[in-house]
């Protein structure tokens, strides 16, 4: 393969693309090269109101977002197709296309990475082709090497059908993962795109469904013009604009489109009658600021400027791509490499415009955005790809708060020394963070940690607690280590003076107590949290006159036995709570209960569905079950193994409920990720699930205040906690040292892993200092 720049450049639609057709020719099924809608959701819910501006999810770091799209049911799509298997091929043979393993999916995302790195240049760009050909003759033969290259070579021997088959797959898993991250406004435009690279046209044309406020393709379609003639008497704009409004008919938007599909004022008939308004606009001859100037303005005119670079990329870009050196020798070209490049444009190109937006929007250039991001893609160490600085929130130097001196306001409300460093006023709201609101820098891989750490400070009553003074002064008499190394980094967290710190004491102790944590691997957060509430737990049964208490509650039968003791510290009397079981013979009705003290709750998801709800998950793990088979128990009445009914119902609720959603599992011999996106709201009711319902709601309710988010995988992922601040009341986001603040309601996520409810609402922390 060779690597050249592929240009799309916005053109309009020619007078063959508008006339009907007189007849049919051929098969309609086998010789069209379009797309599917590879953007329209299985269920569609209507609108229940106008909606007046785009709405997106919140991600913490470019990449992030990227490898939420780009993940490995993504990459799986291409191989399997490449492998030869189809959609109608047998349920086995599917099964085994399933496994991808993690060095398949370093392989894919280094070859991206490779290639991208050249980054997407709006317009036109002559000298790319030759700066991009002379950067990556280099990496040739690494390229030749790579697996995924090779994986995807007998795609290109394909049929074009198949190829766009191909390219369909790939393209139906990455916009269903966009459609949960963003919704767009009222106005959107469709625009058309003649693809051609080494100036020649390709046999391509994309064209796209927009959003005109932000720059958001929300919808794309690949096709070639002579293939749609014959397949319907319908004209080819009619069937292009058809496939790409299809999922938006019922939510009345204002559609503009480049007046040359006008087809005599046919087209707005058509549509409107399905409830999409369509207005037409000047050729697409004029500048960016020209083709939207019929969109309501939704900026100040200061930052018009702004507005105008965040959609610059909807009037054309140029990007590199792979062709076959048969292509570039003059030969009949191939449609699927350049099908499959331009989509991983929009979707480099759709990161950048959700990660501006989340940004408050931070100005960066699309190439230097998109250079940034290729390179972080490969997660091949054996690969040296050039690094370039961190793509976060406040990763640009220009209005980066990370540059500023590390200065929180104190107590009184003075200005501290960071004001005489000319700073704005917002900068500087940014930079002095609340008590409570500390980021903690990575010491190594340790975000699973961090996140951990900023949980528990956000739980006040622990807090309070272990920062009292008696109980200081206790704990250092006793020689807690693990304890006091923990107050202190509560201490600095709430009473000191910088925006982050370094948990680098608190990491040694732990790691010196948990050896399975000395090293820079991943690990689990829900892990370490028991294990750091467990160490905490022993630490304070050392601290003054144990708490004495009879065992949680015994259930029914049981309730005659003899009270266990049980020495109880402020971990258990917060985290702790009970469950019951209810086991029944089917042969003989004998019941057995029997109960179980638990920490946090291991919810399941459900499988093979994209979105269930928290409840869901509840109702999954308190459903009843029936144990048979290998599962049968043994009956204390029968003496025999027999099928059991199991029953399983919340005695106690715990004041802190820790919830941890199960997204790890094994799929034959590999270890893979459920990503259903699990809804949750700020309210949880969990009286459907006691064991005798309350008859106070106050008993069963409760309010988030801390969540563990992970993107990535079991082995690449990362880690990053969402917070609620009691003194504030405002959610912020921790990723490691960065802090910003989160509306309410940008705070649920596809990447929930943990979720911390408190049955009663925080209140101001009693903290002396504070």
């Amino acid at each position: 393969m060779k690597a050249k720049a592929l240009s799309v450049k916005e053109c309009t639609w020619i007078s063959e693309e508008c006339h009907l057709v007189d007849e049919l020719h051929g098969d309609s099924q086998r010789d069209s090269l379009c797309l599917p809608n590879i953007f329209k959701s299985k269920k569609v819910k209507p609108f229940t109101r106008i909606q007046t501006g785009p709405t997106y999810q919140v991600y913490y770091t470019a990449r992030e977002l990227l490898l939420e799209v780009l993940d490995r049911r993504a990459v799986r799509e291409l191989i399997r197709r490449g492998a030869g298997v189809k959609a109608g091929a047998t349920h086995q043979s599917r099964e085994q296309s399933i496994d991808l393993s993690e060095e398949e999916y370093a392989e894919a995302l280094t070859w991206f990475s490779i290639v991208l790195q050249s980054g997407l240049s709006v317009g036109e760009n002559c000298s790319f082709g030759s700066e991009l050909t002379l950067k990556l003759d280099g990496w040739q033969g690494v390229l030749k090497r790579n697996s995924f290259q090779t994986s995807l070579l007998p795609l290109t021997r394909l049929e074009d059908v198949d190829k766009l088959e191909a390219i369909s797959a790939f393209c139906s898993h990455l916009t269903r993962r966009y459609q949960a991250l963003y919704t767009p406004g009222p106005n959107l435009a469709v625009k058309k795109y003649r693809l051609s690279y080494k100036h020649a046209p390709c046999s391509l044309y994309l064209a796209v469904l927009c959003d005109m406020s932000s720059g958001f393709i929300c919808n794309m379609y690949l096709y070639c013009p002579e293939q749609l003639l014959r397949r319907s008497k319908k004209p080819v704009v009619e069937q292009v604009v058809g496939h790409l409004l299809r999922p938006f008919c019922s939510h009345r938007h204002l559609i503009h489109l480049d007046s040359s599909a006008c087809m005599e004022g046919k087209l707005t008939d058509i549509f409107s009658n399905v409830g999409v308004n369509i207005q037409f606009f000047p050729s697409v001859e004029g500048t960016v600021t020209e083709s939207t100037s019929s969109s309501p303005p939704i900026m100040s005119k200061q930052r018009r400027t702004s507005e105008v670079s965040l959609v610059a990329h909807l009037q054309g870009w140029t990007g590199p791509a792979l062709f076959l050196l048969s292509d570039l020798k003059g030969s009949v070209g191939d449609v699927f490499l350049p099908g499959l490049w331009v989509t991983l444009h929009v979707i480099c190109i759709n990161t950048f415009v959700l990660h501006t937006l989340q940004s408050s929007g931070r100005q960066v250039q699309l190439t230097e955005f998109t250079r940034t991001l290729a390179s972080q893609l490969a997660v091949d160490n054996s690969v040296t790809v050039p690094a370039l600085p961190q793509l976060n929130s406040s990763s640009y130097q220009e209005t980066s708060i990370t540059n500023l001196p590390k200065q929180r306001r104190n107590s009184s409300g003075q200005m501290m020394e960071n004001e005489k460093q000319g700073c704005s006023a917002a900068a500087r709201l940014q930079v002095w963070n609340p008590p409570g609101v500390c980021g903690l820098d990575n010491s190594g891989n340790s975000c699973y940690l961090n996140a951990v750490f900023q949980c528990l400070c956000s739980t006040v009553p622990l807090v309070e607690h272990l920062l009292d003074q008696d109980t200081r002064k206790e704990l250092t008499r006793s020689k807690c280590r693990v304890s006091m190394v923990f107050v202190r980094l509560l201490e600095e967290m709430w009473l000191g003076k910088s925006s982050s710190c370094a948990p680098v004491e608190a990491r040694s102790v732990l790691c010196s107590i948990l050896p399975q944590f000395n090293n820079n691997s991943q690990q689990d957060a829900q892990e370490l949290l028991l294990f750091l509430l467990n160490a905490l737990h022993d630490d304070l049964k050392k601290v003054g006159r144990p708490q004495i208490r009879p065992s949680i509650r015994q259930p029914r039968q049981n309730r005659n036995c003899a009270a266990a003791v049980v020495e109880s510290t402020i971990v258990s009397n917060l985290f702790e709570g009970q469950l019951s079981y209810m086991t029944l013979c089917m042969h003989c009705d004998h019941q057995v209960y029997s109960a179980q003290t638990f920490t946090v709750l291991s919810l399941p998801i459900p499988t093979d569905i994209i979105k269930c709800s928290i409840q869901d998950c509840l109702s999954l793990f308190f459903e009843q079950t029936v144990l048979t088979g290998e599962e049968q128990m043994l009956c204390s009445a029968c003496g025999q193994r027999r099928e059991t009914v199991v029953q399983t119902c919340l005695d106690k609720p715990p004041e802190i409920l820790m919830l941890h959603l199960k997204r790890f599992g094994c799929k034959g011999k590999n270890q893979v990720k459920l990503r259903t996106n699990v809804m949750f709201s700020m309210k949880l009711d969990l009286n459907p699930f006691l064991s005798i319902p309350a008859q106070n709601t106050s008993c069963s309710s409760y309010r988030l205040y801390a969540i563990v988010n992970h993107t990535g995988h079991l082995n690449m992922g990362h880690y990053t906690a969402l917070c609620r601040n009691a003194l504030t009341r405002t959610w912020h986001c921790f990723d490691d040292s960065t802090v910003r603040e989160v509306q309410d309601s940008l705070v649920q996520s596809p990447n929930a892993y943990m979720l911390l409810y408190s049955r009663k609402p925080f209140h101001k922390p009693k903290i002396h200092g504070l």
